[in-house]
């Protein structure tokens, strides 16, 4: 609603005049050459040809065209781009002669400068004092930690820079937008302060007719397109008349406005378009202002500044940079590598060099310009262009909670590689890591850069998680760190954790306790106290261990469960509950590998065991009982599967000397801990597994039927409270249905591990 109402007040034109039917005849206050968006394409590496070549700003005319003309940037001129980088750090001088060599009056201190490596920002910004150009950041201020970024850079407490040209004095003014801070690393923003326009800009117009100009420029960095707009006519709306400057020269609108003019005139706004200039009059007929703004044209010839440039820096650039790198050959027959794809191969190569299971890079962390220029290998010039941040790497261990609150963000902003989501919020929602289902009760290992780990780009990451930078790892070295290892197939073909074994192991324990203890001297015989003395304890204990790939699963499942009571009667404990159940499971995931839809099954090849701790006193010999089945799985929903599975099973003989193995068909169904309420870590889930079995047909016409339900109240991620039913029922030929229940209520401490082979 802000851009759309600010953008109807604005009138859009390539020019305007205050007074259409003005007599007297139109004089020059000022004429400005201003450019914008260059963010430091001074020139393209193209190294296996020549060496640099021109970027469009060498194209533009208005540069050497515009005799007495003010030339201004409007942010960003020396900042970002690999070429502009390699000569702030190996060469400033040729920058600097670049500057002046185009005439630049003045830049202005952008938010793509203050992103830059700090160094970088200091070397640039010196050179130019010590030539006389001012680097406007008009409303920066510094703490003492950072003093020496004021003492280098134009601000405020130095005054207000003035230009005579003819008889007009012009001040010139640079504004940052409080909230770039936010926008770039900790790091850069360490130490800095940045004033709020509104009140910035009232105090740099005061100041500059306070020193008799007559013309006042103010540069304002804002942000990018109409938002950027809206943004400066919101600052300087509550400005008086007097305290508003006569032209805004928007940083980053280029790419949606030349010339506009607000219902009141004061200020006009302007913009250069993008990696080019406009041509801004500012004329007076002796009553009123008349604006005039013309984008540059193309110019016939290149200008000389940067034929020079090119010479001096660019042997000592391919030199370093241009050679192709061992691991850098790309695939002719696959499609050529764009910005996109090296985003995506600069993401896997973190993951993979982290080990970790989910990459996290925001897309402007790669320069959206790049494009492979020569040879089908990437070199280190690639790495230097593409890669616009040399951020460290940090890494952290993450609940799965975190995990999926940062898919249902979905964020834009970011590639989230090994994490993605279907059906976000509903009951089909279905959260995959590296295409598996993420595990709720299991931790994961997250890389991403530091400025979003400490907060960049409004905190774009869920909080709650404590990052530790890896030592020595930044984007740039672990990119040139692959692609220096020498392979056959493409770079992009970097190893995907979906193709690796990932393990994860499982242990809960349910713990009971109940007891009495009484005595009674004084023989009163009232009910509590004609109680017995008794303790009685029980124990159910899961071990689960599970192996699973891209196409097949191998899971592990033990369960124990013992009881006992000890009454002041009784000798010992006596024992209640007594169970051991084994049940493993090979799943074959091909088929839904390839198209996972719910009518495409799994193969499943399974073994049960169901035995007990110790011989009953009635008993010759041990229970046990086994079954091996194979047959097909269907999963129903992300929290229900479905088997039919047919087999043997090995039973018991009428003498109970003997086993006989009876073939037998049968069927499955289980869900998965389904979470039925949720407070923070606090969830109560349900599970349940129903198992039907039938063997002996014709013969001994035997039953089974076997279930679990599991209730489960977390308190934290470790302990929680639980309900736990089992269920075994039996019928054989025409006999009664006899069945048993052992119900376990208690604490549960439990644990999950999981780890991805290598």
């Amino acid at each position: 609603m802000r851009v759309a109402s600010a953008m109807l007040a604005l009138v859009l034109s390539a020019s305007w005049s205050a007074e259409a039917g003005a007599q007297d005849v139109l004089r020059d206050l000022a004429h400005i050459v201003a450019t914008g968006g260059v963010a430091g394409e001074l020139a393209i590496p193209v190294c296996q040809t020549i060496n640099l070549e021109h970027g469009e700003l060498a194209r533009r005319g208005l540069l050497q065209d515009a005799q007495g003309a003010i030339r201004l940037d409007t942010g960003g001129l020396l900042a970002r781009y690999g070429v502009a980088r390699f000569a702030a750090e190996h060469d400033v001088g040729a920058l600097v002669e670049l500057v002046r060599g185009l005439g630049y009056h003045a830049l202005a201190f952008g938010e793509s400068d203050l992103g830059d490596p700090r160094a970088l920002v200091l070397a640039r910004a010196r050179a130019l004092r010590e030539v006389g150009v001012p680097y406007l950041a008009t409303n920066l201020r510094c703490s003492e930690g950072a003093a020496e970024v004021c003492d280098a850079l134009m601000t405020g407490n130095e005054g207000v820079p003035m230009m005579q040209r003819g008889e007009s004095r012009v001040a010139l003014l640079g504004y940052l937008e409080p909230s770039a801070l936010t926008r770039v690393g900790p790091d850069r923003a360490r130490g800095l302060r940045i004033e709020p326009l509104t009140e910035s800009i009232r105090n740099g117009v005061r100041a500059a007719h306070a020193a008799q100009a007559d013309v006042v420029i103010a540069i304002v960095d804002t942000g990018y397109g109409a938002d950027a707009i809206a943004r400066v006519m919101e600052a300087t709306q509550p400005l008086d008349a007097a305290d508003k400057p006569d032209v805004v020269l928007v940083a980053g609108a280029g790419t949606q406005l030349v010339f506009a003019r607000p219902a009141s005139f004061r200020p006009a706004i302007a913009a250069a378009p993008t990696r080019s200039a406009s041509n801004i009059h500012v004329r007076h007929n002796g009553q009123s202002f008349d604006i005039l703004v013309r984008p540059s044209d193309d110019a016939e010839e290149v200008h000389p500044a940067f034929e020079r440039f090119i010479e001096r820096l660019g042997p000592a650039y391919c030199q370093a940079l241009g050679q192709d790198l061992p691991g850098g050959r790309l695939d002719p027959e696959r499609d050529a590598i764009d910005a996109g794809q090296l985003g995506t191969l600069v993401a896997d190569v973190m993951r993979d060099a982290s080990i970790a299971d989910v990459a996290v890079l925001n897309h402007s962390a790669i320069d959206e310009r790049w494009s492979l220029r020569g040879s089908q290998a990437l070199t280190e010039s690639d790495i230097n262009i593409g890669v616009q941040y040399d951020e460290p790497l940090m890494a952290a261990t993450v609940p799965a909670t975190w995990l999926r609150d940062l898919a249902r963000a979905q964020n834009s902003r970011l590639m989230t590689r090994g994490l993605n989501i279907n059906n976000a919020f509903e009951s089909s929602e279905k959260i995959k890591v590296n295409g598996r289902l993420l595990d709720l009760e299991a931790n994961y290992r997250v890389v991403t850069i530091r400025f979003l780990a400490e907060g960049g780009d409004h905190r774009t990451l869920p909080a709650g998680v404590e990052w530790q930078q890896m030592e020595g790892l930044t984007l740039r070295s672990v990119m040139r760190d692959y692609l220096r290892t020498e392979r056959s197939e493409d770079p992009r073909e970097v190893p995907d954790p979906a193709d690796r074994l990932e393990w994860t192991f499982r242990i809960n324990t349910d713990a009971t306790f109940a007891g009495s203890a009484v005595r009674d001297p004084g023989g009163y015989a009232e009910g509590p106290l004609q109680n017995a003395n008794q303790v009685q304890l029980g124990l159910n204990a899961t071990v689960g261990l599970n192996a699973l790939s891209r196409r097949a699963a191998w899971e592990n499942l033990i369960t124990g469960t013992i009881t006992g009571a000890a009454t002041s009667e009784s000798n010992g404990f006596d024992e209640g509950a007594d169970q051991i159940l084994y049940r493993t499971s090979g799943n074959y995931r091909g088929f839904r590998a390839d198209n996972d839809e719910i009518y495409v099954p799994d193969l499943v090849l399974e073994g049960l065991l169901r035995t007990e701790f110790t011989k009953q006193a009635e008993r010759d010999q041990h229970f046990l009982n086994m079954r091996f089945t194979t047959g097909l799985q269907w999963r129903l929903h992300l929290k229900v599967k479905v088997k039919l599975l047919g087999g043997f099973e090995v039973l018991e003989a009428a003498d109970d000397d003997l086993r006989s193995v009876e073939p037998g068909l049968g069927g499955q169904l289980i869900i998965d801990p389904w979470t039925l309420m949720r407070e923070g870590l606090r969830k109560l889930t349900l599970g349940t597994t129903v198992d039907y079995f039938t063997s002996g047909l014709g013969n001994r016409n035997r039953h089974l039927i076997q279930g679990t339900f599991d209730l489960q109240l977390n308190v934290n991620r470790y302990f929680a409270l639980a309900l736990n039913v089992s269920l075994y029922g039996l019928k054989k030929a025409d006999n009664d249905f006899s069945f048993a229940m052992q119900t376990t209520a208690g604490v549960r401490i439990g644990w999950v591990a999981r780890r991805v082979q290598r």
